[in-house]
């Protein structure tokens, strides 16, 4: 069985009426809203934690209301940007090209190509001015409207008179640190930083402050915001529907379809099985019908001028201009609680399709901590709530700071000596040759391979394992950025000031778990990330490229799960496997052996040995057909196979009655990363231009079962939580906006606690979908 049909792009209608549609579509519900003055009403830190418990934590969008009237309306307008003389480049969404054009230029022409979408024999040009930077002027007036916690790169507070800038009493005042400034007043505030970026230093942090004009037709497809940081979008201007230079324009407005955090895997399994592509790759505008038909909830905005969307983390979201025109300002920021998910949903996400992290994730973990640790050493008060909260976020850094060490913690074992290990200066430069993502102290580098000027050849312990690597296969070096007892030492201060601290304030302390790293350590149940890489440096061979460009084609090369296509495939278009003829067991060759599963014999050290039956599954097969990263096989010291788990689903094991053979949770499409990752790659374990169809028994007629069964793993997944988290189901109290089925956020009395909606409401995917070159038949849901 293939791949389903990959459902085709089908723009929105101009006449759209979305409020009939969220009326009469079960599973689409408006999003929540908030007027901006509320703000004004409470004190600060209610409305900074109604940000993190609902968007956040919980995952639900939020839309604030009512900046129209606070904006600047000379500033933002179309007046302005036509006096400006900039160029930047237009993205053709037909096309699929960008074209250099003056700013001005193209708000001009915005009429004109919104009336090519009215007249419906004319195919209409979709030219949209995305991803350019903001104007200093805007910038500048947004952060003296917005509270600081909101925008763009906040370190701390600051002045701004927009709502909610007006001092309440309260325990929301901001602490000063003891030390004076330079001119004799107080020094910095205590505070948490609003976007923990601005932690980074300046030549490191990624300018993501974007402004985006659109017409009628123009579009965003469905994604997620990068390394699962929290997205805001403020709509500052739109047309009105008024005579502009003599021609007459639409209202302006842009529809918002979203989803909620927890329902990720959801949507991306949806995505996968129903759509045919993949939602990472953020090439596809899914139509209003797949959106209908969809089993989970979905949220719809309708942003006009003055609305602030909250987007949350890995909540997927697509958006549709109207009218003549839109301007918007857009910027993420990175807390505590997205860099988490990102170390553990993002990054390896990214990882297989290769997109770069711009971020630089775990190096903000570090510098967040060393700007932290400094307030903290000059608080005023320990029970204050601002230094309670920074003490917080201050002991969860330090817990994602100590997954990162031991991740990186070598096996003395097989610890090489210093010299062998090269020392170089940390700047936040050095990204995986494969994956493009950043690296942020260990990492192994190539001294066999060709180098030109700043080009050699980096490969992240993550990519490594995972069979990535360049042609040479082995041989690598180890490379550190920082001082391995420097990163320890820090560890350890940083650790002390916790426990320190922890005595003083009345809080729930996990101070227990912070233990020294070494012991840390020992405790792990599995092998660190670097430890696997220390082994399979042992056990990989390493590849004479020289020879190997003036010889025939390597031996070693692996074969793929369906034993008929090389796993590295580095030299080949990947179009049409080659045949390779099937060695008999009888006839293996040295440091060769068999899969149980493809049959194939290909060499030992592609293979994970069980510890209970001395089977042998290849690598590929593991992660297609079982869902079992090369890292879970590797790190175990005595795995245990498929077979042994009673979940093999070979065809010889399925004869066996108490055999419950597994069906993959995780659906691949494949994934061609050749065009991404630097020429000198290869893939020996893992060819993740394959799918796994064939593993997925009768998918088109078990999709809508599938991922009802995600959803209710879900469901069960979250009761589980809120029980060992001790939080209330269905109980919250509103602080802000109107409360009830109408949509508004709400806020929980424990400040701990994390509002919980009820069942999620789903309409049943009723057909299969289809598109112009692969037509499915009648009964299709999506046309």
């Amino acid at each position: 069985m293939g791949p389903p049909p990959r459902a085709r792009f089908e723009p929105f209608p101009v006449d759209l009426e979305i409020d009939e549609i969220v009326k009469n579509t079960p599973n689409f519900s408006f999003a929540p809203r908030i007027h901006c003055d509320a703000i004004n009403e409470h004190p600060k830190h209610i409305f900074e934690e109604l940000i993190r418990l609902n968007v956040v934590m919980k995952g639900v969008p939020l839309v604030i209301e009512g900046y129209q009237s606070h904006l600047n309306k000379h500033l933002f307008s179309r007046l302005f940007l036509q006096r400006s003389d900039r160029r930047e480049n237009v993205r053709d969404l037909v096309k699929k090209e960008s074209k250099p054009m003056s700013v001005s230029h193209y708000v001009r022409c915005l009429p004109t190509l919104t009336r090519s979408h009215f007249r419906k024999t004319e195919r209409p040009q979709r030219l949209y001015l995305k991803d350019i930077d903001c104007p200093a002027e805007w910038q500048e007036s947004l952060k003296s409207l917005l509270p600081p916690s909101l925008f763009y790169m906040n370190e701390g507070p600051h002045p701004y008179s927009g709502p909610g800038s007006d001092p309440l009493p309260g325990p929301d005042t901001p602490t000063y640190l003891e030390t004076e400034g330079q001119d004799g007043k107080p020094g910095n505030l205590i505070a948490r930083s609003g976007d923990l970026m601005s932690c980074l230093p300046e030549e490191m942090r990624a300018q993501n402050l974007m402004c985006y004009i659109g017409h009628e037709g123009t579009y965003t497809p469905a994604h997620q915001e990068m390394c699962a940081s929290l997205g805001h979008n403020i709509m500052v201007e739109a047309s009105q529907g008024h005579m502009e230079n003599g021609e007459p324009t639409k209202p302006g407005s842009s529809i918002w379809l979203m989803t909620e955090t927890k329902e990720r895997q959801v949507v991306s399994e949806y995505w996968s099985s129903m759509l045919g592509h993949n939602i990472d790759i953020e090439d596809h505008f899914a139509q209003m019908k797949a959106w209908q038909a969809a089993p989970f909830h979905t949220y719809v905005v309708e942003q006009k001028p003055g609305d602030l969307i909250l987007v949350p983390p890995l909540a997927a979201h697509q958006v549709w201009n109207r009218g003549t025109r839109t301007m918007k300002v857009a910027w993420n920021r990175t807390t505590v609680e997205t860099l988490k998910m990102a170390l553990d949903d993002a990054l390896p996400s990214a990882r297989m399709i290769c997109r770069d992290e711009q971020y630089k994730n775990k190096a903000i973990i570090y510098y967040a901590l060393t700007h932290y640790s400094g307030l903290l050493k000059n608080k005023t008060s320990l029970q204050h709530s601002e230094v309670v909260n920074l003490w917080k976020d201050f002991e969860n850094l330090f817990s994602l700071y100590t997954d990162i060490l031991l991740s990186e913690s070598l096996s003395p074992a097989l610890e090489p000596a210093k010299d062998d290990i090269e020392l170089i200066k940390f700047e936040g430069n050095v990204v995986c040759s494969y994956c493009r993502c950043n690296i942020f102290n260990r990492f192994l580098t190539c001294p066999s391979c060709p180098v030109g000027e700043d080009d050699s050849y980096d490969i992240c312990l993550d990519c490594y394992v995972l069979g990535r690597s360049c042609k040479c296969i082995s041989g690598l070096r180890w490379v550190e950025q920082f001082s391995w007892e420097e990163l320890r030492s820090k560890h350890e201060s940083w650790r002390k000031q916790i426990i320190a601290m922890a005595k003083e304030i009345d809080s729930k302390s996990r101070k227990d778990q912070h233990v020294p790293l070494l012991s840390a350590r020992s405790m792990l149940k599995w092998k660190p990330i670097a430890e696997i890489c220390q082994k399979q440096l042992k056990i990989r061979p390493w590849v004479d490229i020289k020879a190997l460009n003036s010889s025939p084609k390597d031996k070693s090369k692996s074969i793929s799960p369906s034993g008929d296509g090389d796993g590295d495939d580095s030299d080949d278009d990947g179009s049409q496997p080659r045949k390779r003829r099937k060695l008999r067991n009888g006839n293996k060759e040295e440091g060769m052996d068999s899969c149980h599963m493809c049959r194939n014999i290909i060499p030992s050290w592609k293979l994970a040995a069980c510890s209970g039956c001395n089977l042998k599954y290849c690598y590929a097969v593991l992660f297609c057909a079982f869902d079992i990263q090369p890292e879970e096989a590797m790190g175990q010291s005595h795995w245990l196979c498929p077979r042994c788990e009673k979940r093999c689903n070979c065809t010889p094991c399925q004869r066996d009655p108490a055999m419950k053979p597994h069906e993959p949770k995780h659906i691949l499409l494949g994934h061609d990363t050749r065009k991404i990752a630097d020429p000198r790659s290869v893939e020996s374990l893992v060819n993740l231009r394959m799918s796994n169809w064939r593993w997925i028994p009768n998918l088109e007629a078990n999709s809508a079962r599938r991922l009802q069964q995600r959803l209710a793993d879900i469901e069960t997944k979250r009761v589980e939580t809120c029980k060992e988290n001790d939080i209330l189901m269905n109980q919250t109290s509103s602080v802000m906006g109107k409360e009830g089925g109408d949509g508004s956020a709400g806020i929980t009395e424990d400040p701990d606690a994390i509002p919980v909606d009820p069942s999620l409401l789903t309409l049943p995917y009723t057909g299969p979908v289809e598109d112009d070159e692969h037509p499915v038949g009648n009964g299709s849901a999506i046309s």
